[in-house]
């Protein structure tokens, strides 16, 4: 510390409103009353120790406590002619300063109280500590008994604390007392926004005088790195009246350099423009700085003077990092649990991922539709997603959320200066202010990314989610498709192409209204990748609805292309927004095609009860194959189908495999396929075609951009 404070005091008789009239003689102290420490100089007169505070800076430390000279004799008795000292484990004495005038003479039945503050070395414990009561005798002193300062912090629950106590008679002299306020330190976070580094503190400041005051201008606040570099901090909104006994937070912000330490880092209360020679108090910010680890439960910052945030809890409940062609995408779900037993209101929310060692930050909004308030256990989540450069990794990236709020941001024109063998500059915590209201978005959490999981680390496969199909997809939130709509995967089948030497996957899409209102059908991208790494890019069925109405479904159906070796035992299905961001990947596996039994076209189920195979001759000397059916024919759920859905494909196939004749049936119209019996012709077959040995296969099929995909459900071989 520049100015250093002595470490012995000389003890100075405390200076009072009024002088005593009469010098009383009064036994010497006992110890001990109704279980209460006490220091006696009568039966009926005895001093106590109430409301202590020890607090400690980076630098030195503060010892605050409040004397009782309880009266119950039957006369005055005055206080002018007792003294008070701090002694420590070593017996060296520290001053005890009175902090405001106050009556002196004590009367009958009163108890009079007078509050001390005594500047004491910052490593010294309450257990080191007392405080010793002494009777002036003339130019002499003689000790009357001693309080501990542990004893009455347990009684009354108080721990040490760091705190600064900033004596404002110091930087405003027209105070017409000392005006004592304390200020302890909160959460810190070191954050990249809006191309600038920057710390933010919370700020707890109490005003221990007895009359509501301000702080002055010519207060300056400065962070101090290990290098003597000083940056100059300013609040982020304005500071009002600081009632007695009313605790406030506040927020500070600095901009700092990138290459910051934050683990060596003070806050410096200084007179304005002279931190190089004075300070007033410090504080050591390096341990509040806490960076989350995924899934880590910590209490949601709340500002004392709102109650509505009590109880909340936010986690970084889930995250995943993949690298892909352009870039690393990076998402996270960040949990909010009310775990009071009331009501509490959900802020408002965003993220901004941000590269710990480089100026890299991209800001993430969850537009969901959600409750504006919890009930008691209840959860709301938020997702937030981006990309990053490919050059980064999960362990460099952390999450920091920050949530909107209304303030007043102050442009002030005072400046801090650096001490030490370097100086940095900055905006001081006061000065000529120009206030302007306007929302500003504050950090409330910064979490590590570490072990979230890239390529290389961890495939895309291994990162998805487990599923099963048929179940809602539990999607990130996104502007692309409605928090009311419900997605899910409901088939999942793959056949081989064998005329072109390559396998199709088509996945079957419900996707359910779950408003009142009619919702534009959503437009999303999708592909699989196997355990491997390799990348399946799903293509979109050509023609699809424009809506959905409320409290209906509609399929929609995707095909991917895939190599004949793929065994799609081991999938992950990715879904992203039209902005290619992912919105969720799970692990799924091609469904098997029965051999027997009802085979599943969802919404539908067919089931072939008999079927029979006859050849007849035409006039025109060529053949037909007649296929009769009897089908069962169900609808599992109650989906949209229109001209847009898929059709089955019955093909005759001989034995060497060659398509001699197909068929088209659809599942609307005049020519839909029902249940009971049914015929298909299958024309123009040569004579030499015709065998014993032909079978049939059949496809559902569904039309793309790039042609018919089709997906093998059946083979009846008569």
């Amino acid at each position: 510390m520049i100015q250093q404070r002595k470490m012995k005091r000389l003890l100075s008789r405390s200076a009072l409103l009024l002088t005593a009239a009469s010098f009383l003689t009064l036994p010497l102290a006992t110890s001990a009353f109704a279980g209460k420490e006490g220091v006696f100089l009568s039966d009926s007169v005895y001093f106590t120790l109430d409301k202590v505070s020890l607090s400690v800076g980076a630098d030195d430390g503060s010892l605050r406590f409040s004397l009782g000279l309880n009266n119950h004799s039957n006369s005055i008795v005055d206080f002018n002619n007792y003294g008070v000292k701090v002694i420590d484990a070593n017996g060296i004495t520290y001053t005890a300063k009175l902090n405001e005038k106050v009556v002196a003479r004590v009367k009958a039945g009163e108890t009079g109280t007078f509050k001390f503050t005594s500047e004491i070395p910052n490593n010294l414990t309450p257990s080191d500590l007392k405080v010793d009561i002494f009777r002036w005798n003339n130019n002499s002193t003689s000790d009357i008994g001693a309080l501990s300062v542990e004893s009455a912090m347990i009684e009354t629950g108080q721990t040490l604390e760091q705190q600064a106590v900033i004596n404002l008679k110091e930087i405003d002299t027209t105070l017409a007392e000392e005006t004592l306020v304390t200020a302890k330190l909160g959460h810190s976070y070191k954050v990249y926004k809006d191309g600038v580094w920057m710390v933010y503190t919370d700020l707890t400041l109490s005003n221990e005088s007895s009359a509501s005051v301000k702080l002055p201008e010519g207060l300056e606040l400065n962070f101090q790195d290990s290098k003597g570099l000083t940056y100059g901090a300013q609040f982020v909104a304005s500071v009002g009246a600081l009632l007695p006994d009313q605790p406030v937070t506040v927020r500070l912000q600095a901009a700092v350099p990138a290459s910051l330490d934050t683990n060596k880092l003070s806050l410096l209360f200084s007179p304005k423009g002279k931190v190089k020679t004075t300070l007033l108090g410090t504080l050591n910010a390096a341990k509040t700085f806490s960076v989350s680890r995924l899934g880590d439960k910590t209490p949601y910052p709340n500002n004392e003077e709102s109650n509505a945030l009590n109880g909340l809890v936010i986690s970084t409940s889930w995250a995943s990092a993949i690298q892909q062609t352009d870039g690393l995408h990076v998402q996270a779900n960040v949990t909010l649990t009310n775990e009071s037993d009331g009501i509490v209101t959900v802020p408002s929310l965003t993220g901004e991922f941000q590269a710990s060692r480089s100026n890299v930050g991209v800001t993430s909004s969850d537009n969901a539709v959600r409750s504006a308030y919890l009930s008691p256990n209840e959860s709301t989540t938020f997702h937030f997603q981006g990309v990053v450069p490919a050059s980064l990794n999960a362990e460099a990236l952390q999450l920091v959320v920050l949530e909107k709020q209304s303030g007043t941001a102050p442009t002030t024109t005072g400046t801090g200066t650096g001490s030490g063998a370097a100086t940095g500059t900055g905006t001081g915590a006061t000065g000529n202010t120009d206030n302007t209201k306007q929302a500003v978005s504050l950090p409330v959490s910064v979490t590590s990314l570490a072990g979230a999981g890239v390529a290389g680390e961890a495939t895309t496969y291994a990162a998805a989610q487990a599923y099963k199909i048929g179940d809602p997809f539990k999607l990130a939130s996104t502007n692309s498709i409605d928090s009311n709509m419900d997605m899910s995967l409901v088939e999942l089948g793959m056949s081989v192409n064998t005329d072109f030497g390559y396998k199709t996957v088509v996945a079957k899409y419900k996707l359910t209204n779950k408003s009142t209102t009619t919702l534009a059908l959503p437009d999303f991208q999708t592909d699989l990748t196997n355990e491997e790494g390799y990348t399946y890019t799903g293509v979109r069925q050509t023609n699809v609805a424009k809506t959905i109405t409320p409290n209906t479904s509609y399929v929609l159906n995707y095909s991917y292309m895939v190599p004949d070796s793929e065994d799609a035992d081991k999938l992950a299905l990715s879904l992203y927004d039209t902005n290619r961001l992912a919105i969720g990947s799970y692990k799924t596996e091609v469904q098997p095609i029965p051999a027997t039994g009802p085979i599943s076209v969802y919404p539908f189920t067919i089931d072939f009860d008999d079927y029979s195979l006859s050849a007849t001759y035409s006039k025109d000397n060529s053949y037909s194959y007649r296929l009769r059916l009897d089908l069962d024919v169900q609808r599992q759920a109650q989906v949209i189908t229109d001209a847009n859905f898929s059709s089955l494909v019955f093909e005759v196939v001989d034995t060497e495999g060659r398509l001699l004749s197909s068929k088209p049936m659809t599942f609307t119209g005049q020519q839909r396929i029902l249940s009971g019996v049914q015929f298909l012709e299958f024309n123009n077959i040569r004579s030499e075609q015709i065998t014993s040995d032909s079978y049939f296969n059949i496809y559902e099929v569904i039309t793309t951009p790039n042609g018919e995909a089709k997906r093998l459900i059946r083979t009846i071989k008569p």
